[in-house]
């Protein structure tokens, strides 16, 4: 008989540490979800027993609510697209006809232009160049002003006066204020979203586990898998 050496005897006696990739769970999101769902279901009549953490019924309402929370974040992200879009016209609209109302200054202001009652107009400096504030909060403000200074000068009768720019003010502060509170709502919509995510994968590792554990048959315990919804071929 041979003699055994220290490598064998680690050998024999190491056990096998690779992972068995029977399944995995998906890194999207939409598939997480679908796996959450189906895999909720097959739980709820299976006899495999709950886990000491999280009963079937809690599981069931954790996957719902990720799954749910998919739809809230896209609906609500695809809400700010409409408005956002208008807004950037009527920016080009703003910059495109501001130049006449500083026009009308220019022509009672010969000394400066105009400039010095630039700030009563809503009309800020920015870098190099005299304009309504970039900034969408800020210029729905300024629209006011600007609206407001027109018709205390007396240019509301111009063709870009009140008439012209009252409209775009309101219109402005409207979407701007709807686009705020969707930006906010989308934010915390996503992060509803990604707070679900991590303890949704939590139990389904654990569920992996506990099928494992409760199927050690290859071939049963692989029925079981797919059954739940486990099928890394899919995902």
């Amino acid at each position: 008989m041979s003699p055994t050496t220290p490598e064998a005897s680690a050998a024999t006696a190491a056990p096998d540490t690779k992972p068995n990739k029977v399944a995995g769970l998906p890194k999207s999101q939409l598939a997480l979800a679908t796996l959450g769902v189906a895999a909720a279901k097959a739980w709820q009549t299976s006899e495999l027993p709950a886990l000491l953490f999280v009963t079937k019924a809690a599981f069931s309402t954790q996957a719902a609510a990720y799954a749910a929370s998919l739809g809230t974040a896209d609906a609500v992200g695809d809400g700010t697209s409409p408005q956002s879009s208008r807004l950037k016209t009527l920016d080009k609209l703003i910059t495109k006809n501001l130049k006449f109302v500083k026009g009308y200054l220019a022509e009672d202001h010969d000394e400066d232009g105009g400039e010095a009652y630039y700030a009563e107009f809503g009309i800020v400096r920015e870098g190099k160049n005299f304009r309504l504030p970039t900034a969408r909060t800020a210029r729905a403000g300024a629209l006011g002003k600007l609206v407001a200074a027109l018709t205390a000068h007396q240019y509301d009768k111009k063709k870009f006066g009140s008439a012209f720019w009252q409209p775009i003010a309101t219109e402005y502060a409207q979407l701007a204020k709807g686009s705020g509170e969707l930006r906010g709502a989308a934010s915390e919509a996503v992060g509803q979203k990604n707070t679900l995510e991590a303890p949704l994968r939590v139990v389904l590792g654990a569920l992996v586990l506990s099928i494992r554990a409760n199927y050690p048959d290859e071939d049963t315990q692989r029925g079981v898998l797919r059954a739940f919804g486990f099928q890394k071929e899919v995902y």
